[in-house]
């Protein structure tokens, strides 16, 4: 009866070991597994291997319950929480949007209104006006230049009165100039400048630019320019630039304007206590 009974349970025991249960791996996505794969894994691979190596009755019972508690890590589901997909890629709040439109909104409602003022500021050019010119000396002569050619020299000594009126009714100008040029034949005779100064809005200022021009070496134009004294009328240009400036939204919103002066005439040796007055043909305006 006993080795009937032994007989049996040593049959059962050869059939478990024969056939053991089949395990089965769940695998995971790779970019889960690559990410949020624990460390148990490789415990559990290294569990596995040396289970395998067993030979012994009671190295394969443990092998067995080695393999379920391996199933257990290894068919255990791996959640992801949808809400924190969701906050990760999400965009901006709504508190966040209207933060932006707010100050776009401004950035353009701003602009809009530095575009309006300057273009109702651009109308409001300065006049120029040249009066009239003022010869007090005029003298040419023998002499030498400042390497030791001996040629004819000239000096000279006027002056030049120009009136800026500013039509702006909101703002004051900046009020600068380029160089006062006399000249004859391309040569020039005599230069000028004007002090830069600030006008107030609405108001006339009234200017006086010496010209001067010490020994001045006239080379070839010398036998010219005598030779058209001599008849009372030598021909001369006169050229300068005005240019302004209004602040009109500090230095943010700016509006210049440049007034190119050009004016013809002629000046004598003979009339040089005479006062030369300018009409409105005399010069040429360019308002750039």
């Amino acid at each position: 009866m006993m080795d009937a009974t032994s007989e049996s349970e040593r049959t059962s025991l050869d059939l478990s070991i024969s056939s053991p249960k089949q395990a089965y791996y769940v695998e995971s996505p790779s970019s889960v597994s690559q990410i949020h794969t624990p460390n148990y894994t490789i415990l559990t691979e290294s569990r596995l291997s040396s289970s395998s190596r067993t030979s012994n009755g009671t190295g394969f019972r443990w092998k067995g319950s080695s393999r379920r508690r391996d199933m257990y890590w290894l068919e255990r589901p791996y959640t992801i929480d949808e809400e924190e997909v969701y906050e990760d890629n999400r965009g901006l709040s709504v508190g966040q949007c209207r933060a932006v439109l707010v100050i776009l909104g401004t950035v353009v409602v701003f602009s809009v209104f530095c575009s309006v003022l300057w273009g109702a500021s651009h109308p409001f050019s300065p006049i120029v006006s040249v009066k009239r010119f003022d010869l007090h000396s005029f003298y040419y002569g023998e002499g030498i230049d400042r390497t030791g050619v001996a040629t004819k020299i000239l000096s000279f000594n006027g002056s030049v009165k120009v009136t800026i009126d500013s039509p702006a009714p909101y703002f004051g100008i900046h009020v600068s100039s380029s160089t006062f040029s006399l000249t004859f034949s391309a040569l020039t005779l005599a230069t000028g400048q004007l002090k830069s100064y600030y006008q107030p809005r609405k108001s006339k200022h009234l200017a006086i630019v010496k010209l001067l021009g010490v020994e001045v070496p006239l080379y070839g134009a010398g036998p010219n320019l005598a030779a058209s004294d001599k008849k009372g009328r030598v021909p001369v240009k006169l050229e300068f630039e005005i240019r302004s400036q209004g602040n009109l939204l500090g230095k943010l919103v700016k509006s210049k304007h440049l007034n190119h002066i050009s004016c013809s005439f002629f000046i004598s040796s003979s009339k040089s206590s005479r006062p030369i007055k300018f009409t409105h043909k005399t010069c040429k305006l360019t308002t750039k």
